[in-house]
């Protein structure tokens, strides 16, 4: 069996993993072996269905052309911070400065011509991506 990779970038505390980590129980609960990876150097999992890799990168070292290759042939997602968004208490970075590297990272991705769907850092995306996963991999056909 083949396995669906799934890209998610976004943000400093825009709430990739949170989204990741729910969206990888939902699908375990589905009967869909799920792999969840962290971090640039992820291990691809040759023995799940659905391998979700969560990418935070600091969007200066992060070129678009390494962004392409990274999600070529892969269903790719971008986390926003949401509209709403209160940086929590004593941290420290200030909210314009995640607001740039936000803009940046996606001004990357589009730059390596990524094609990626953009969501809102909220649990409803959750719902989505198990969506858009399971008409992937065929789920309930």
């Amino acid at each position: 069996m083949e396995t669906l990779k799934v890209n998610i970038f976004g943000g400093q505390d825009v709430g990739k993993t949170t989204i990741a980590m729910h969206t990888a129980a939902e699908l375990r609960w589905l009967g869909l072996r799920t792999a969840l990876n962290y971090g640039p150097n992820c291990i691809p999992c040759n023995i799940a269905a659905v391998e979700i890799n969560i990418f935070w990168r600091d969007p200066n070292t992060l070129t678009p052309y390494e962004a392409a290759g990274m999600c070529e042939d892969t269903l790719t997602f971008l986390i926003r911070r949401p509209k709403d968004y209160v940086s929590p208490s004593g941290h420290w970075m200030p909210e314009e400065t995640l607001v740039a590297q936000d803009e940046c990272l996606e001004n990357t991705l589009r730059s390596g011509q990524v094609r990626y769907k953009s969501l809102p850092g909220m649990r409803t995306s959750v719902q989505y991506l198990i969506k858009k996963i399971c008409d992937r991999v065929g789920y309930g056909k």
